[in-house]
């Protein structure tokens, strides 16, 4: 095997041989512990593998569940679908919104450095700052990273200085694939490389050593891998954590992966069934105990041609053998194993499978609101693991850089205060949900702050909208006094009262 360099504190070393990393044999005995990553069905290897650690099995299953997950994204229309949704309900139309939640010295709200922070902000959102290379913007860089990780399990995610905005930050998104899975072994300084993730002894991430091309790059040259190691104060790793101890992330759909090929298995046998079914012909036969007539052609044979709902007399001394293919079975097979399916994705089977029959509203609403708790939870691993660092580092550089008018990079923990909003969803008759969060904050149940939150408005833009409207409707208000009935009492123009929180 060819020695590589690890580039450690900034110093090639070279690495001892009971060092290199270690490759599992293709060959290798040990059993695949993810369905959808085994070779072959066997009821006995389904109960095995569980006592083996996260690691062991990502390290043996990823790279498959991955291709199985990326081919399924792209064949696959529930599984295409499903990615979507993800998109959809995860990051929304708007993405996740920032709301800055600085304040003074005496505790009251700073408005005015809340608003400079979100709107420079929304400024570096926009297209051609965001992401380094000016293909996406804030937003659809959330939509490319919560769609990423559903489909791959993980994504990489590297921090810049950049001098080509006023900010001086971007990010950058770099597929897991350049993350080695056969990168591991333990470094002579006590840390340890796992699946090309550096870590300490308390299991922190230290660096990331990164293949220096992508491995499925057409032009990546043979002749040994090179790494190149990058800080973890540089770059993140995103991926939701289901066990202890995980150090790469798992794709989200792999539990459905199996019967969602199943479906496409079972679709194509029962079209093949249909085509040989539709091939039905019939066979004249010579009858033994019948005299031939003599209804022949020239050339001695018997032609017809049959068509839809033609009948026709049997030639003298033949017999008719008609074939007749079974038509297409399998029933509710792919309303079951969609099922089936929809449960692994851990959404409503109805929704991602676009099949709304026998389904009435209560039985609907009770599965939405459970989707959406779901959709909930996947928002605040999006805000934990990209939002929030995001924005505290956009925050220091655009400090450093004087790019936040009258803001000083010495409050920089007092500016950092901050709550990202995700999206959130209006019910078919929202008249019914307006009136029962009126009567819940008459019996006190609730506050106008919680039912805003609840809807992902911000408090703040609906007081300021009160208060442009009231600014932009003074010079107006004789007029509208004149034209009101009455009966109706006049409304003297006031100030909108503050939005206190």
């Amino acid at each position: 095997m060819n020695s590589y360099e690890l580039m450690l504190g900034g110093q090639a070393e070279q690495v001892a041989p009971q060092e290199k990393r270690s490759v599992p044999h293709a060959n290798s005995k040990h059993h695949k512990r993810y369905a959808a990553a085994k070779q072959h069905n066997s009821s006995v290897e389904r109960f095995t593998g569980g006592s083996l650690s996260a690691d062991s099995n990502l390290r043996r299953d990823l790279v498959k569940l991955r291709e199985a997950s990326r081919n399924a994204g792209d064949d696959i229309g529930y599984i295409k679908r499903y990615f979507s949704m993800v998109q959809t309900h995860v990051v929304g139309e708007n993405g996740l919104r920032l709301q800055a939640m600085v304040r003074k010295a005496d505790g009251g709200t700073d408005r005015e450095a809340n608003r400079i922070i979100e709107n420079e902000f929304l400024e570096w959102a926009e297209l051609g700052s965001a992401e380094i290379g000016g293909r996406m913007s804030w937003i659809g860089a959330q939509e490319l990273t919560a769609k990423t990780c559903a489909q791959d399990g993980d994504m990489l995610k590297r921090y810049h200085t950049d001098k080509s905005n006023k900010y001086g930050f971007s990010i950058e998104l770099i597929e897991a694939d350049v993350l080695d899975i056969t990168l591991n072994q333990v470094l002579r300084n006590g840390n340890r490389i796992v699946m090309g993730v550096e870590l300490n002894k308390f299991n922190r991430r230290v660096a990331f050593h990164l293949l220096t091309s992508h491995p499925g790059d057409d032009t990546w040259a043979v002749g040994g891998r090179r790494y190149i190691r990058v800080s973890a104060n540089e770059m993140d790793l995103l991926y939701p954590v289901w066990r202890p101890g995980q150090n790469r992330g798992v794709p989200w759909a792999h539990a459905s992966l199996l019967e969602m090929y199943q479906i496409n298995g079972m679709r194509d046998s029962q079209l093949t069934n249909a085509r040989i079914s539709a091939a039905n012909m019939a066979f004249y036969e010579r009858d033994p105990e019948q005299e031939v007539a003599d209804d022949f052609d020239e050339e001695g044979e018997f032609l017809q041609e049959l068509e839809a709902g033609q009948m026709s007399m049997v030639p003298d001394g033949y017999k008719v053998n008609q074939t007749n293919f079974s038509g297409p079975q399998g029933g509710d097979f792919q309303k079951n194993a969609l099922r089936g399916s929809a449960s692994g994705l851990d959404v409503n089977y109805n929704v991602l499978g676009n099949d709304y029959e026998g389904v009435n509203f209560s039985s609907l609403r009770q599965a939405i609101l459970e989707d959406r708790d779901a959709w909930k939870r996947k928002q605040r691993w999006l805000i934990e693991q990209q939002g929030a660092p995001v924005f505290k580092r956009w925050l220091k550089n655009a400090l450093l850089k004087n790019a936040l008018p009258g803001l000083k990079a010495s409050d920089l923990q007092r500016l950092s205060k901050h709550k990202y909003h995700g999206r959130r969803w209006m019910w078919v008759d929202p008249l019914k949900d307006e009136k029962a969060s009126g009567e819940a904050m008459a019996n006190l149940t609730t506050s106008p702050m919680h039912v805003m939150r609840e809807k992902g408005i911000d408090a703040e833009d609906v007081a300021a909208g009160w208060e442009e409207f009231g600014e932009l409707m003074k010079p107006h208000m004789e007029a509208v006094h004149m034209l009101m009935p009455k009966s109706v009492p006049k409304v003297q123009p006031s100030k909108s009262p503050k939005n206190e929180q």
